[in-house]
């Protein structure tokens, strides 16, 4: 699979995670919101590593990736990669 076609299956489980998380929500399954709304963080964020062709660990976390990497991001995100790499902290 390309670089591109695994970004877009990324960021389709992205979506998705976020339906679920916004589903948990409503349900007020706190724990549930929180836990699909990491993943689709992190799905997100590896959608657009490999759509810049940028390798990452086999770890949750990329968030050092994603700081190494700031000047290959869109300008939008390269002004607030901190702030989306804290995210990962927390």
């Amino acid at each position: 699979m390309k670089n591109i076609e695994l970004a877009r299956d990324y960021l389709y489980r992205a979506l998705r995670c976020l339906k679920e998380a916004q589903l948990a929500l409503e349900e007020r399954d706190s724990a549930g919101t929180i836990r699909r709304a990491q993943e689709a963080l992190e799905l997100a964020v590896k959608a657009l590593l490999r759509a810049l062709s940028i390798e990452y660990p086999r770890a949750h976390d990329v968030s050092d990736v994603l700081i190494e990497h700031k000047e290959a991001l869109p300008s939008p995100l390269r002004e607030r990669v901190n702030h989306l790499a804290e995210l990962y902290l927390n």
